[in-house]
């Protein structure tokens, strides 16, 4: 029985947990959760009819066989340094924690624990990791959200930015993805995924756009190397747990979860 932990339950967590029970019961165990929210672990228990046990990040990274992290940016190293700790492996949602910290990376690598990150609300991660293996000259992220969807990022409100009177479009950020994580770390970690897939932060670039005209976020990615070309565009639909959540990216995480089960040998 494989022993898993959740950190953080906010849309994505919720629904992890949900499937754990659910869909591998016979597999798996759900150990514990780690959320300061006292009322999401409650209404869990209600929807899961289960006895969900709280714990600090330690205690859950010492006490399961695979953590995930679905807390925020704030909190994912922390996740990660606790895995490295116990030598668990751990998958991560929240990227954007890593991007700067090249040291943790290396402290997995060297530990050989297994650090999964899925794809996100984003297609084509695939060819760009096949195109890494000899030259990328760019790589850029088109993101087109609904107004609603980037109220209270940090960047829109350091910058004192009026989401109100955005009548049709707006160009609200261009930068590098490390910028843009930091600037909007609940709002774009699609950036950070390419980053780290691809050619690095500093990098890959990335323009954010205020929409009235649209109800769902839509990612365009183009990739420029010496392969060639490639352009994908992603129209995420957003989830019924949460309107700030793309569908795709909850998908994203239950198939990699999936993925990792079906490697994973029974009494190992």
């Amino acid at each position: 029985m494989v022993k898993i932990g959740i950190v953080g339950l906010g849309s994505i967590g919720s629904y992890l947990a949900g499937e754990i029970v659910k869909r591998y019961k016979k597999k798996v165990c759900l150990s514990g959760v780690c959320e300061r929210d006292a009322g999401r672990v409650e209404a869990l228990r209600r929807s899961l009819k289960k006895n969900i046990r709280t714990f600090t990040i330690s205690q859950l990274c010492k006490k399961c066989d695979l953590v995930i992290e679905a807390a925020g940016t704030a909190v994912a190293g922390d996740v990660v340094e606790q895995a490295v700790k116990y030598g668990k492996d751990v998958m991560i949602m929240s990227v954007g924690g890593l991007l700067n910290k090249p040291n943790l990376i290396k402290k997995i690598e060297k530990k050989k624990i297994r650090l999964y990150v899925p794809s996100g609300a984003i297609a084509g991660l695939d060819a760009l990791k096949a195109a890494r293996m000899e030259r990328i000259d760019k790589v850029t992220l088109v993101t087109k959200k609904p107004v609603a969807g980037l109220s209270g990022a940090d960047f829109i409100r350091k910058n004192k930015i009026n989401l109100a009177k955005i009548k049709k479009e707006m160009k609200i950020f261009e930068g590098t993805a490390e910028e843009a994580v930091k600037g909007f770390p609940k709002n774009i970690n699609v950036a950070a995924i390419l980053s780290l897939a691809g050619i690095g932060a500093k990098k890959t670039r990335v323009c954010i756009i205020a929409s009235r005209k649209l109800s769902r976020n839509t990612h365009t990615i183009e990739i420029e190397g010496n392969f060639g070309k490639i352009i994908s565009c992603t129209e995420n639909v957003p989830s019924e747990q949460n309107p700030k959540t793309s569908k795709l990216a909850m998908l994203s995480a239950l198939a990699t979860l999936d993925s990792i089960l079906s490697n994973i040998k029974l009494g190992t």
